[in-house]
């Protein structure tokens, strides 16, 4: 595809790094100059130098026969209007990322009159998956699937963990119906192990699970003593803070939000009634302390400052907190994080190039099955994908161990008629099938693009 991308911003950057991994066409319009030569240097991308909102910009970026333009600058405004004017243009579909939940609200009018095909909120999305992750502590990371029925959670394995020192196989057995794991992390080597496959202390594992098991499955994994998580701090009222502490307070939860910026209180006053607001520096230990860190059940962390962000996380964590969860701006901080065992970690653009690249790979096949959902896991090692299965796969109705599937391809999950299956070599896919894919070194545009 041709694909056209304004602002190489972070999220622009991490679009073009993916999108031309999958040998797409891009072309990226920036003003500014060196952020312009760096990332072409870094990517097989073209560039042109100006503001997408100026017609000569766009006709000299060839947008007119783009298949898609994406504007991904952080003005709402702008990013709107340069996708109304690429349409009028004759580009085929735009998307905008769009943080304002006023605009949320107009998506529909935005598509049916304007043509705008699909809206990225980044913040809105990440506060989602940390909600899930303060619901479900015992794990790491959680992405779901199926309209929410099938969830694929990530686990750190413990000496003290129910699964440590015990093979696939064995675990399979004993959970049969319940789980299937699918991806395997162990230091810098990823893995989509077989039945031989022992876990060791360290492991990082990925299981799949039916939502409505997802709490027993973590339990039974960790074998943590964590209880269910009431009082909550968030650090830094960002964006992704409005969205979150909106959700935890109508979960219940009591959330203590701690932001240096006085203007940014008095919005939070207005926003989130129901959450305490403290107008403070989360550098300060001694407020930390006042304002009764120590008393809290879960940490996290989003202010703009990845430095802040994770200090608060150790300090946390140090000094027993039962849960974390940081942001990370600078995604090659991750390592960093890991290796300081830091609990759960967000980064906002990684999330949106998911749903992007999601987008990108369903407009090219639209024949053989429906792509639904696609996540990014192990740093973008591994991908989870959700097909609907249509009509024209060529192995409906096949048992599963009757064809051959490509190595590092599995197939996690199968959602028929809200019914859960982790199958085995005598199930089917059906038509019309949820199918979760876990491939590992593959990049899936079809379920036809399972087989050998």
């Amino acid at each position: 595809m041709d694909i056209t991308i304004i602002g190489v911003g972070k999220l622009g950057t991490g679009l073009a790094q993916s999108l031309c991994s999958e040998d797409h066409n891009i072309t990226v319009i920036d003003y500014n100059t060196k952020k312009l030569e760096a990332i072409i240097d870094k990517y097989d991308v073209q560039g042109v130098n100006g503001n997408g909102t100026h017609i000569d910009v766009l006709n000299q970026a060839n947008v007119e026969h783009s298949d898609l333009v994406i504007s991904t600058t952080n003005s709402d405004e702008y990013n709107i209007l340069v996708c109304l004017m690429a349409k009028k243009l004759g580009a085929k579909h735009t998307i905008a990322r769009v943080r304002n939940p006023e605009y949320n609200a107009q998506f529909e009018f935005m598509r049916n009159e304007l043509g705008i095909s699909l809206m990225i909120n980044p913040d809105f999305t990440a506060a989602l998956e940390i909600c899930r992750i303060i619901q479900y502590p015992e794990a790491n990371n959680i992405e779901t699937f199926a309209n929410g029925n099938i969830d694929i959670a990530e686990y750190t394995i413990t000496e003290s963990s129910n699964l440590c020192n015990a093979d696939i196989g064995s675990i399979s057995s004993r959970y049969t119906n319940r789980m299937l794991i699918c991806a395997v992390e162990r230091g810098s080597e990823v893995y989509i192990p077989n039945g031989d496959f022992v876990l060791r202390a360290g492991d990082k594992i990925h299981v799949t699970g039916a939502h409505r098991e997802l709490a027993g499955i973590g339990r039974a994994v960790v074998n943590s003593k964590k209880s269910t998580l009431k009082n909550i701090m968030i650090i830094g009222c960002s964006r992704v803070g409005i969205y979150l502490s909106d959700m935890l307070v109508n979960l219940g939860k009591n959330v203590v939000i701690v932001e240096k910026n006085i203007e940014k209180c008095e919005i939070l006053f207005d926003m989130v009634p129901k959450a305490t607001i403290i107008n403070g520096d989360a550098n300060d230990h001694e407020l930390l302390i006042e304002e009764g860190i120590e008393n809290m059940d879960a940490i996290v962390t989003l202010t703009d400052v990845d430095e802040v962000n994770f200090l608060v996380s150790i300090y946390a964590q140090r000094i027993g907190i039962s849960k974390t969860v940081t942001k990370i701006n600078n995604k090659n901080l991750n390592k960093l994080l890991d290796d300081l065992g830091l609990d759960s970690q967000i980064n906002v653009s990684d999330i949106s190039v998911s749903a992007i690249t999601q987008y990108v790979r369903a407009k090219e096949n639209v024949s053989s099955s429906y792509m639904k959902t696609l996540y990014k896991l192990i740093d973008g090692k591994v991908e989870a994908t959700e097909f609907l299965a249509g009509e024209n796969v060529s192995f409906l109705g096949t048992p599963l161990n009757k064809i051959k599937i490509k190595k590092n391809v599995l197939i996690a999950a199968i959602n028929r008629n809200n019914e859960i299956l982790f199958p085995n070599g005598n199930d089917c896919i059906m038509k019309n099938d949820m199918v979760i894919v876990v491939s590992m070194d593959r990049k899936l545009k079809s379920l036809n693009d399972i087989l050998q």
